[in-house]
């Protein structure tokens, strides 16, 4: 079967193998050394509950109903002042990210829950309660949560540069045909 965009990826077959080897070598740092991952993470996922936050709170704003938006306000407040904290303090965000990660799934939960009753938004209510449930295990346990994070991420760059490893030579075999 002849397809123009099977033709162009068997063209860069090189770049999916580069990838794949890429995915294998964070995976084996990710499993060797956990605390470098984790330093990472703690800085990546900052960033993103920065533009989450501002996005709750662009959302919060915008539209003409008079509906109450507090809850999307507190909501984009919380995730900004833990990314901010996690990029202002990286050492101490290390040690206690699962804690904050506990605390503002937590907080977000119960906000999220309350607004999704007002909003009479059933998605709402159950992120609300994952939120709840995730943010209550970290605080239980926070090393096994941290652990089992860089393991679950791990595992998964494993597999996926396996993956895009072995596509890469399936696809170098069809580009030699063309």
């Amino acid at each position: 079967m002849d397809s123009p965009i099977l033709d162009l990826i068997s063209r860069a077959w090189w770049l999916l193998l580069l990838r794949g080897i890429a995915a294998v070598i964070f995976a084996l740092l990710a499993f060797t050394m956990p605390g470098m991952t984790i330093a990472f993470l703690i800085i990546y996922w900052a960033v993103y509950v920065l533009i989450d936050g501002l996005f709750s709170l662009v959302a919060s704003f915008k539209g003409g109903t008079p509906t109450p938006r507090w809850w999307l306000i507190l909501s984009g407040t919380l995730s900004i002042v833990a990314g901010a904290i996690c990029i202002a303090n990286p050492a101490i965000a290390t040690a206690t990210f699962i804690l904050i990660l506990g605390w503002l799934c937590i907080f977000k939960g119960f906000v999220e829950l309350i607004g999704g009753f007002a909003a009479k938004s059933g998605l709402f209510v159950i992120g609300g309660i994952l939120s709840l449930i995730f943010g209550s295990w970290c605080l239980s346990d926070p090393i096994t949560v941290a652990e089992l994070i860089i393991k679950l991420i791990a595992a998964f760059a494993l597999l996926a540069g396996i993956i895009l490893t072995l596509l890469s030579l399936k696809l170098r075999n069809r580009a030699k045909g063309l």
